[in-house]
């Protein structure tokens, strides 16, 4: 190999070198941004139903607002159903929209919304 062409060839290499570092530094960047945005949406949602599973306690349709409960565990589950409707009357009920048909007793995934209404796709 020649001075020229080893020369060359070490300006190509330096060049993927300082590529490589600014294609690092901007993912760095971006992985801290997204980081702090997520911890704010984690912030903002810490109350609420989003990412939880819920129970349709009314048909919800593309048009129209139904209704969900929260899901607990299954030993929690299983002490509401043997309370019957007495207890049914206690449950927190929360409204909630979809963009398809959702029949009542399905089991459904929270993916949005706020307090006063609730984006929510089936399991």
């Amino acid at each position: 190999m020649s001075p020229s062409e080893i020369t060359r060839l070490l300006n190509v290499l330096s060049g993927l070198l300082i590529g490589l570092i600014f294609l690092a530094s901007a993912l760095t960047l971006y992985r801290r941004v997204l980081e702090k945005r997520v911890r704010r949406s984690m912030s903002r949602n810490r109350g609420s139903l989003v990412g939880k599973r819920a129970l349709v306690m009314s048909v919800i349709r593309p048009s129209r607002t139904g209704s969900i409960r929260p899901l607990g565990t299954a030993e929690e589950e299983a002490d509401r159903a043997s309370r019957k409707s007495s207890y049914m009357d206690e449950l927190a009920v929360y409204p909630a929209v979809s963009d398809q048909q959702i029949s009542k007793g399905r089991v459904v995934r929270v993916t949005g919304g706020t307090a006063r209404r609730y984006i929510v796709k089936p399991l």
